[in-house]
């Protein structure tokens, strides 16, 4: 199954969209291969501070496109009879095939190389969930993640899609107004005595209006909303400086995330999707294809990360090398890698399956998807 890019107004591809996929996948990757490197460091006694890069803004970034594309793609499904189904159907196909067979993976990992996990159990109630996408705390540190730690965000996906659905029972405006309405009252219910049910005190945390922001995105872009060039330049160069404050602030961060990664977010969206004349924008290809694999690159790089580590820690890499060599190495290894199996992965495995069961769950579809954020 191949998938479509993004349209704009008069079906113009936004390519944008998918540089700003590349950015948030990119982040992550470099997030998380900064922990590794933590701890390969420690044992030098060397100071390193994985937090000086605000990675983790990077899954707030998916969080606005998403709720930007599905305004955006849905079109004329807006009160369509049978359109939730199809919706459903159709990010069911797009999402739990490569992260089942991805938590399967996991849990494979679990069993004969516990050695080389840190978080995730051999809770069996854990690994239902995680195939359920149900919030769960594990065992081992008492955080409501899935066996594939990283998962955590797909379950905000997969209820945000949820909530979205029931809003394509209406027309736009009205659909638009609901989901954010219901989003609202998630997070209402997480202010009682509900949130000490873990999926209630988990789905009700303040990330979730970033959603309800890429939404209101999405709607002002399908009315044809377009600022100068000039302006866009000013919004993104505030986002990215607003997001270089976020260390600053150290633990502080994650209490205030949708102010501290969210709104920077926002801005860049709003600077970089849209400037006037980006309806007729084309990126490169190595971008857009970084933002095309993007949600496999995202499930895959923490694996490639764990072979890596093993390999340079085998190898004491970390220990003959100069640490400013190393460190160099090490993450372009962890970057290249990442995105040479997320695309071997997206080419090989995950385009052929999602295909084989959209084409059981919608036999006749023949529009094809975006890849999801």
């Amino acid at each position: 199954m191949h998938s479509l890019a993004e349209t704009g107004k008069g079906g113009s591809r936004i390519d944008s969209i998918q540089i700003l996929r590349a950015i948030a996948v990119f982040s992550v990757v470099i997030s998380h291969a900064m922990h590794e490197l933590t701890g390969l460091l420690s044992g030098n006694l060397v100071q390193f501070n994985e937090k000086i890069f605000p990675g983790d803004f990077g899954v707030d970034l998916f969080f606005i496109i998403s709720g930007f594309i599905m305004v955006h793609v849905s079109g004329d499904a807006f009160g369509k009879p049978g359109a939730m189904g199809e919706y459903l159907k159709k990010r069911i196909a797009r999402i739990v095939p490569l992260y089942w067979l991805m938590t399967s993976v996991m849990i494979l990992v679990v069993l004969f190389l516990p050695s080389q996990v840190d978080t995730a159990t051999n809770d069996p109630w854990q690994w239902l969930f995680s195939y359920l996408f149900i919030p769960y705390d594990r065992i081992s540190d008492g955080l409501a993640r899935p066996v594939l730690g990283l998962g955590w965000s797909l379950n905000y996906e997969m209820y945000f899609y949820l909530l979205f659905a029931v809003g394509l029972l209406f027309r736009r405006a009205v659909a638009i107004a609901l989901t954010i309405g219901l989003i609202g009252l998630t997070w209402c219910l997480g202010q009682t005595g509900l949130a000490h049910f873990t999926p209630v005190g988990f789905l009700s945390k303040p990330i979730i209006f970033e959603f309800a922001a890429g939404m209101m995105l999405g709607w002002l872009h399908v009315r044809g909303f377009r600022i100068p060039w000039s302006a866009s330049m000013v919004l993104i160069a505030a986002g990215v400086l607003l997001l270089a404050t976020a260390p600053l602030f150290d633990d502080a961060v994650e209490r205030l995330r949708v102010l501290h990664y969210g709104t920077p977010a926002v801005l860049i969206v709003l600077g970089a999707v849209f400037f006037s004349g980006n309806d007729s924008f084309r990126a490169s290809t190595l971008l857009l294809e970084a933002g095309e694999n993007s949600y496999s690159t995202y499930l895959t790089h923490p694996f490639w990360l764990g072979v890596l580590t093993m390999i340079v820690s085998r190898a004491g890499l970390q220990v003959h090398m100069p640490v400013q060599n190393f460190v160099t190495f090490y993450l372009v290894m962890a970057i290249v890698g990442s995105f040479v199996v997320g695309y071997a992965v997206d080419r090989l495995i995950d385009r052929q399956i999602s295909g084989r069961v959209r084409s059981i769950l919608i036999p006749r579809a023949q529009v094809r998807e975006p890849r999801p954020t």
